[in-house]
């Protein structure tokens, strides 16, 4: 009997320093924001391919396919520039944040769509625009609060997120939001002459 699919995702880990600053901006601009499904700050991750229901033996192959890419990359950061709304046109159904990432990023994004193409899954036909979701919009927000965060979020100040590491989650949705469990991390060999 074959062991069941694992809904999973390649992605960027959560770093503490960006997100506590981002927890307290966002704290003080959801008490102006209608009711939304909000992420916890512990869960914040930059996706960089996002895998679906695969069998234990396709992600023990993408994983494998995936170190082996990892030992090739450097380290890599993100730069945050601004609200991110999705979708781009009609209602937003996601509210979080944009980043401008260097090249190492997109390296990274490129690997993990290389290794899963590698596996057969599907090619991804978006471009790659990392962010972090916030809040999933159930109902819509009316115009003037899709404005507001918009505002409020272009402003902020966020350090810069250093990507040192990505890594591999299952990811299971229940009533109350999913939960990631990273399954594998990989480590990105610093650069020569990189000061620690």
């Amino acid at each position: 009997m074959s062991e069941p699919a694992v809904r999973a995702f390649l992605a960027i880990p959560p770093d503490a320093g960006w997100s506590e600053t981002a927890r307290r901006l966002l704290a003080e601009l959801r008490r102006d924001l209608p009711d939304a499904s909000w992420t916890r700050p512990e869960t914040w991750h930059v996706t960089l391919r996002f895998l679906g229901d695969i069998s234990p033996e396709t992600l023990a192959r993408i994983s494998r396919w995936i170190g082996e890419s990892a030992a090739r990359l450097g380290p890599a950061s993100l730069v945050a520039r601004g609200a991110a709304l999705l979708p781009p046109r009609g209602p937003a159904r996601v509210a979080g944040i944009a980043f401008e990432g260097d090249g190492a990023s997109g390296d990274l994004a490129a690997a993990s769509e290389a290794c899963a193409r590698r596996a057969g899954l599907a090619a991804e036909t978006r471009p790659f625009h990392p962010h972090v979701t916030f809040a999933r919009i159930r109902r819509p927000w009316p115009r003037e609060a899709v404005a507001r965060f918009r505002e409020a979020a272009d402003a902020w100040e966020l350090p810069v997120w250093p990507v040192r590491s990505f890594a591999l989650y299952r990811s299971e949705l229940h009533p109350r939001g999913a939960i990631h469990t990273e399954i594998t991390r990989w480590e990105l060999p610093a650069r020569e002459g990189a000061i620690a």
